[in-house]
């Protein structure tokens, strides 16, 4: 009995290794797989530089697997990030073909679509297909974005009006002061062939962007050549709280209906007054300087002037100073005025504050970003001479 007893103990051990073995195999064994070897088989080609033969096989799987719908948006979008426009509307087109697609992954692929079209530049086919998806219910929220892209690449004003109103006001996007610009482009053009209806224009930007500048400005215009300079210094004195960045764009302007309305002395007190209120506005500095070398002489318009640049210096205040002195030093005063003029021709007016786009241009949309009213004019104080002075690249 003991030799049997020691015969059966490796028996029953293999016995239990056996059967637990199979336990472990039945309990963990590898699940199939979700992805059939066509699959990797696509992945191996994307990874050897083969797109045309990865797009092939991750299509043909559609017709087996509807589940990889996500990967295939993913990769579409991959291919427009890379400038492949082509490669991403092909799959989005086989993918909207698709009869098993859900209506939530139908509608994500039309918008896909749509910004394909969009990034190879068919703005008509992305036009078409935006509207489409508009009549959807709710539509989606990229519909009326894409479009009001599209209306202003187009200069659609009054369809970018309209797609803006219907994006929902709690986004990072400011609609109601692009409403008022694209208003105000409207009434641009208008502002000397039918005042009646810029004007009207007009209020619909205050409406919409109480603070809009722009507005101001191409009213206070208005009014100056229909002869109403007392209301126009009315409107365009509003720009100091609006934004007093653009008093430098009102202040000619201004200077035109003090004159026309017989009011030089008043429009040299409101400088004054102004200048204690914002004491970096040069523009201003200069034209009072101006004001007082025409009404009390050269002498005056320098003593006042050498007094404000101690305490604000500029390039323009110092090129306007040796201007009023030029008679004196007449070796030194040239030489300097050469120096300032180059500073003042080579420094920008205008700077955006958004992407720092800079020229000598006034743009109410940056040609940089795309953003509207971020462009400001900007003086050139002495702090900036160093960045000037530095050589073109």
């Amino acid at each position: 009995m003991l030799e049997w007893l020691f015969f059966l103990l490796p028996v029953a051990a293999l016995s239990g290794w056996m059967m637990a073995r199979r336990h472990y195999k039945r309990r963990y064994r590898p699940q199939d797989s979700a992805f059939s070897p066509e699959y990797f088989k696509g992945l191996n080609y994307l990874l050897n530089e083969q797109p045309d033969k990865a797009i092939d096989v991750f299509i043909g799987l559609l017709e087996v697997n509807s589940e990889t719908v996500e990967t295939h948006l993913a990769l579409a979008n991959l291919f427009r990030r890379r400038g492949e426009t082509d490669r991403a509307i092909r799959i989005h087109q086989n993918l909207i073909a698709r009869p098993t697609l859900s209506g939530q992954q139908r509608v994500q692929a039309l918008v896909e679509l749509g910004l394909d079209y969009m990034s190879a530049g068919v703005l008509d086919r992305a036009e078409q297909l935006f509207l489409e998806l508009l009549q959807q219910s709710p539509p989606p929220s990229e519909a009326p974005r894409q479009l009001l892209r599209i209306y202003q690449q187009e200069k659609k004003w009054q369809q970018a009006i309209d797609m803006a109103k219907l994006i929902p006001a709690d986004t990072k996007l400011n609609t109601d002061a692009l409403i008022a610009q694209f208003y105000c482009e409207l009434a641009e053009p208008l502002s000397k062939q039918d005042r009646q209806q810029a004007m009207t224009l007009l209020r619909q930007a205050y409406q919409y962007d109480p603070s809009c500048v722009r507005a101001s400005l191409l009213e206070g215009k208005m009014l100056i050549n229909a002869g109403h300079s007392r209301k126009a210094i009315k409107v365009l004195q509003q720009i100091e709280q609006q934004n007093h960045y653009y008093l430098s764009e009102a202040l000619p302007l201004l200077q035109r209906c003090y004159e026309q309305s017989g009011q030089s002395a008043q429009f040299r007190g409101w400088l004054q007054q102004l200048l204690e209120r914002h004491p970096q506005l040069t523009s201003a500095r200069l034209l009072l300087t101006r004001l007082l070398q025409k009404q009390q002489g050269n002498q005056a318009a320098q003593q006042f002037l050498y007094r404000q640049l101690y305490q604000h210096p500029s390039v323009e205040g110092l090129h306007q100073l040796i201007q009023l002195g030029e008679d004196n030093h007449q070796v030194l005063i040239p030489l300097i005025k050469e120096v300032t003029t180059a500073l003042i021709h080579k420094g920008d007016r205008y700077t955006c504050k958004n992407c720092g786009f800079s020229g000598r241009t006034m743009h109410w949309q940056c040609p940089g970003c795309s953003n509207w009213a971020t462009i400001r004019p900007v003086e050139i104080h002495l702090s900036a001479l160093e960045k000037l002075l530095e050589p073109s690249r």
